[in-house]
C-alpha cells in the first residue's frame, strides 16, 4: 500500500493509455442491450433507466453529459466504466437489498480493468500522457447509492477526474481499495462505508492539489481505514475509523512534494486492533493505530476521539507522529498542531512523538499517556 501502483503497475496502464484499446467498442449484444433501458428526458439532462438483466455499461456509454445513469435494484455482474463528463450513476441504494453491483463471471475489456485490475466502477480520464500524466480529465461525474463487492482490485476508483463526487456508496471486500481517486482534484467522498477491503476503505493519493474532502464516512475492518499518500490539501472530517489495522494514515511515501497540507477533525479512531502482516506493499506490520502522520506536514489535528487503539507495533498508538525518513526515504514531520483532541485506553501511549521534525505542537489535548511525557494536558 505504501507504493501501490508505482512502478511495473504504473508504466503498464502508460502503455495501455497510449493504446487502442483505449477505444475498445462495444459488441452489438453489449448496444442491443443498451436500446433496452428506457430514456425519459428531465430538466437536468435524460435520465437512462436500468433494470436487472440490462447492462449498466451500455447505459453509461449512451448518456451524454447532463444524464443520469439510473439502476434500479437488484444484482449486476458487471464492471462499468465512465470516461464522460457530467454522468450520474445512481442506484437504488447501498445496502444488499438495493443495487448490488458484483464481479461478472467473464472478465470485462476496459482500460481501467486491464491497467488496474478488476474493478466495480471506474470513473477513467480522457487522456492521459507519458509518466502517466492527465492530459484531459474526466470532469464532474457522480457515483450514488450502490452496494459494490467483492472485486479483486477496487471497488470504486477515479483516475485523472475533476470534482468527482461518491455519496451513499457501499465497497465491501475488494482486493484493492474501497474507495479511491488517483491523480485528480476536487473529489467529495461522502456518507459512503467502506468494509473489509484489503488496501484502504477510503483513498486519496498522487495529487499535489488534492482539493478533496472525506466527510461522514464508516471505515471498517480495513487494512487502512482512510489513507492519504502524496497528496495535499485533503479535509477528513466527521469520519467513523474502526477495527482497521490503522484508523487514519497522512503517509509521505519519498516521492517530490511529500503528503500533508491536511485538517483532520471531528473523526472518531477506535480499537483499530486488527493485525495486518508486512506483505509486498507494507514493508512492516501494523496494528492498534488511532490517526498516525508519517513524515506528514503543515496539518491540524483537532477535535478527534480516539480510543481503545491497541499494539505493539511502528504504528500503534492513540495520534502517532512519526518521521518517514527511515521507513520511505521521506520527510521528517513539519509544522504539525494536534490540539482539543480526547484520547483514552490507547496503548502503548495516547499520544506519541519520535522527536524528529520542527514546529510539532501538543496542546490542550485530553489524555492520560504519552510519549514523550508531558504531551496531555489532562
Amino acid at each position: 500500500m505504501f507504493s501501490r501502483y508505482g512502478g511495473a503497475r504504473m508504466r503498464r496502464f502508460i502503455t495501455l493509455a497510449c493504446a487502442s484499446v483505449l477505444g475498445i467498442s462495444l459488441s452489438a449484444a453489449y448496444v442491443a442491450q443498451a436500446s433496452a433501458a428506457a430514456r425519459t428526458p428531465g430538466s437536468g439532462g435524460t435520465t437512462i433507466v436500468v433494470s436487472p438483466g440490462q447492462s449498466i455499461q451500455a447505459a453509461v456509454n449512451q448518456a451524454r453529459p447532463g444524464d443520469t445513469v439510473l439502476v434500479r435494484a437488484g444484482v449486476y455482474r458487471q464492471s462499468v466504466q465512465i470516461r464522460t463528463d457530467n454522468i450520474t450513476l445512481r442506484g437504488s441504494g447501498n445496502s444488499v437489498h438495493g443495487t448490488v453491483l458484483i464481479p461478472p463471471a467473464h472478465k470485462v475489456r476496459s482500460a481501467c480493468n486491464a491497467a488496474f485490475g478488476p474493478t466495480g466502477v471506474c470513473v477513467l480520464a480522457k487522456q492521459v500522457g507519458k509518466n502517466g500524466a492527465v492530459i484531459q480529465p474526466v470532469r464532474g461525474d457522480t457515483i450514488q447509492r450502490l452496494y459494490v463487492a467483492g472485486f479483486g482490485e477496487n471497488g470504486v476508483f477515479g483516475y485523472g477526474t475533476d470534482r468527482m463526487t461518491v455519496t451513499h456508496v457501499t465497497a465491501v471486500r475488494d482486493g484493492g481499495y474501497g474507495i479511491s481517486r488517483f491523480v485528480s482534484t476536487r473529489t467529495l467522498f461522502a456518507h459512503d462505508v467502506a468494509i473489509g477491503n484489503d488496501e484502504a476503505g477510503f483513498y486519496v493519493g498522487d495529487s499535489p492539489d488534492a482539493a478533496t474532502v472525506v466527510a461522514h464516512n464508516i471505515a471498517q475492518a480495513n487494512t487502512l481505514g482512510i489513507f492519504i499518500r502524496h497528496a495535499r490539501g485533503v479535509a477528513v472530517t466527521g469520519n467513523l475509523a474502526v477495527g482497521n489495522c490503522q484508523g487514519i494514515l497522512v503517509l509521505d511515501d519519498g516521492q517530490r512534494g511529500g503528503a500533508g497540507n491536511a485538517v483532520i477533525q471531528h473523526n472518531v479512531a477506535t480499537a483499530n486492533n486488527k493485525f495486518c502482516p508486512k506483505n509486498d506493499d507494507t514493508p512492516v506490520d501494523l496494528q492498534g493505530g488511532g490517526i498516525l502522520l508519517l513524515g506528514a506536514t503543515n496539518v491540524l489535528v483537532t477535535h478527534n476521539l480516539v480510543t481503545h487503539n491497541a499494539g505493539r507495533q511502528f504504528n500503534s498508538g492513540g495520534i502517532v507522529v512519526l518521521s518517514a525518513r527511515q521507513l520511505t526515504h521521506g520527510h521528517n514531520p513539519k509544522n504539525i498542531l494536534v490540539t482539543r483532541n480526547t484520547l483514552h485506553r490507547n496503548r502503548p501511549f495516547d499520544l506519541r512523538w519520535d522527536g524528529t521534525g520542527r514546529n510539532v505542537a501538543f496542546v490542550g489535548n485530553r489524555c492520560a499517556t504519552s510519549s514523550p511525557t508531558g504531551l496531555c494536558s489532562r
